[in-house]
């Protein structure tokens, strides 16, 4: 009897160590992509996507493991190739191409990740800086599975839209590519945590970064025009500074993924009489200015938004022809703080 206690407390104390001892599931992640130049497709050797998941899946402590024989073959134009041609069957569900793909040192990752990007440059006309490069901006999408590759069981799908701008076509996608690959990294990795039950040794836990949002000029139908001044350009720009102010992510507009814009559809004013102050020797009288605004909230992931109507009214005073409180900035402020208002919600991803 004393013997079969000590053999049996002998196997639960190995199989206590082995637990114990047990390591972290590794992943490999493979995402191919693709920046259109001019309507011109151009594989890229080095994607950003990929190294954007990469240092995210590292940070978040998930253990990452290098493919040298992926970065071979990346070396040649039919190298890519073939690596792109490896992750369109394994997003198919191809054993052969999962495994070959997750090969390291004779064996295989636990875990792979693996997708296609793409990114689509444009040159920015409207924000073209005379005597300047034209701003270039790239809109990048990015779909990828978490698959496991023993049994090929999908533990997550997801994919993701964005933008990123510079003045260098190829770095513009660069930019929406990585930017993808960042926000995407830490959606992923809860989604296989999910499946997969990583202990807190192998996923410390994460954050999914929140929405930016962007604005773009408005258009003003109301007849209403004031020297030297964009009405337009005007509500796009307070309404940038008032969502900034009330904790959303601000971003140039095609790099966002949610744009604000609107119609500025109706414009009245009011005005007395000019009164004047003898003791002052001034003559003033006062304005009371009543806007209305058709706001459109553009998701630019799924073509979808959300309209609101604003009417906001404010009033102040005309000293010898100087506005003070109803000037076109002050109408701007008041519209971009009701916008502000009614959109911080999805400031937080609500």
């Amino acid at each position: 009897m004393t013997r079969r206690v000590a053999v049996a407390a002998g196997l639960l104390l190995l199989t206590s160590l082995c637990a114990f001892g047990q390591t972290c599931p590794t992943v490999a992640v493979v995402i191919p992509e693709t920046v259109i130049i001019q309507r011109v497709p151009r594989p890229i050797p080095d994607p950003a996507a990929e190294t954007a998941v990469i240092r995210g899946f590292l940070k978040y402590g998930i253990t990452v493991v290098d493919l040298a024989h992926i970065r071979l073959l990346r070396a040649t134009a039919d190298g890519l190739a073939k690596t792109e041609d490896l992750a369109r069957r394994a997003l198919a569900g191809d054993s052969v191409a999962i495994r070959e793909l997750a090969a390291r040192d004779g064996a295989a990752a636990d875990i792979l990740v693996v997708g296609e990007a793409v990114s689509t440059v444009e040159v920015l006309e409207a924000l073209r800086i005379p005597g300047q490069p034209r701003v270039q901006d790239g809109r990048s999408r990015v779909e990828v599975r978490a698959i496991e590759v023993a049994t090929g069981r999908i533990l997550a799908a997801d994919a993701i839209h964005t933008g990123g701008v510079d003045f260098s076509a190829e770095l513009a996608g660069k930019k929406s590519l990585e930017r993808a690959g960042d926000k995407i990294a830490c959606r992923l990795a809860q989604s296989i945590a999910q499946k997969y039950p990583l202990t807190t040794r192998c996923f410390t836990g994460c954050s999914v970064p929140g929405p930016t949002f962007g604005a773009l000029p408005f258009e003003n139908e109301t007849g209403v025009r004031v020297g030297g001044v964009d009405l337009g350009q005007l509500f796009a720009t307070t309404t940038e500074t008032a969502l900034s102010e009330r904790g959303c992510k601000t971003a140039q507009a095609l790099t966002a993924d949610y744009v604000v814009t609107g119609t500025i559809t109706d414009w009245r004013e009011i005005r007395t009489a000019y009164i004047n102050l003898p003791l002052l020797d001034v003559l003033f009288r006062a304005i009371a200015s009543w806007v209305t605004v058709d706001v459109r909230v553009l998701d630019l992931a799924t073509g979808e938004f959300q309209g609101h109507e604003i009417t906001v009214n404010v009033g102040g005073i005309e000293i010898f022809g100087f506005r003070f409180g109803a000037s076109p900035q002050d109408i701007a402020r008041a519209v971009a703080k009701e916008i502000a208002n009614r959109v911080g919600q999805q400031c937080r991803g609500g």
